[in-house]
């Protein structure tokens, strides 16, 4: 029994690598790898669709399934007045740092900690295009 208890830790010590040390074989050259896949273009709808319509509806009307329960209700992009005071930069600044950055209601988010600059543009142009036409802000842009 012994015996069979010695052969039984040796072999477990080698598959573990605490036999002899291997002798090192030279390093072999990296073979040439396949490019990373190009990241997925960023869709502004889908994400909006994902993570905005759950508050302001996937029209944007502000009648989303979460923003029902939320005093104050989220905003109506459709609403010719919420553009009245409403330009492309407040947009953008709202959507990355979240409504208390402008003095609205903190429950709208900030998300500037999980999109990048030029995805937030993007999701703020597809906020723009909800306003109606002929409103005093529908032409003006971000710098």
């Amino acid at each position: 029994m012994k015996r069979f208890s010695i052969i039984v830790l040796t072999g477990a010590l080698v598959a573990c690598g605490g036999g002899e040390p291997a002798s090192e074989a030279p390093a072999a050259a990296p073979e040439a790898s396949a490019p990373a896949p190009a990241p997925a273009a960023f869709d502004a709808a889908a994400t909006f669709n994902t993570v905005c319509a759950t508050c302001h509806g996937s029209a944007g009307l502000g009648d989303g399934p979460a923003g029902q329960a939320l005093d104050p209700r989220p905003a109506s992009f459709a609403d010719a007045e919420f553009w009245e005071t409403r330009d492309e930069a407040h947009i953008f600044t709202v959507i990355k740092e979240g409504g208390a950055a402008v003095g609205r209601s903190p429950l709208m988010v900030g998300w500037g900690a999980s999109y990048d600059d030029e995805q937030i543009q993007a999701l703020t142009e597809y906020v723009m295009a909800f306003q109606p036409t002929g409103t005093s802000k529908e032409n003006e842009r971000r710098p």
